[in-house]
């Protein structure tokens, strides 16, 4: 794949920490047209000190997803996010059920 394929996308993890204010920016590059799927692998393999966080945010939400039958909030924020081309952003995980496009 060449470089004109791939895009940057800026993932901003904000701390659930309360004395924590900066939240935590890093950029992935991800294929052109890629899904929430496919973002993850590359946290994943470019960014594996923050992987363990997204995931476990993303596994909560798909959770509620099964508990409830509904769409979640925060995937729902996501998805919009990366179809946008960026940034993704992951809100501290006491607002998760908040909209996710509203923090951007």
């Amino acid at each position: 794949m060449n470089e004109n394929e791939r895009r940057e996308i800026l993932v901003v993890i904000q701390q659930s920490e309360p004395d924590v204010r900066r939240p935590i920016e890093q950029t992935v590059q991800i294929p052109q047209g890629a899904g929430l799927t496919e973002l993850l692998r590359e946290i994943e393999r470019e960014s594996p000190e923050i992987y363990p966080e997204i995931r476990g945010r993303v596994l909560r939400a798909a959770g509620g997803v099964l508990a409830t039958g509904q769409e979640h909030p925060l995937l729902e924020g996501l998805t919009r996010q990366l179809a946008a081309g960026g940034p993704v952003v992951f809100p501290a995980v006491a607002e998760d059920t908040r909209d996710a496009s509203a923090v951007v």
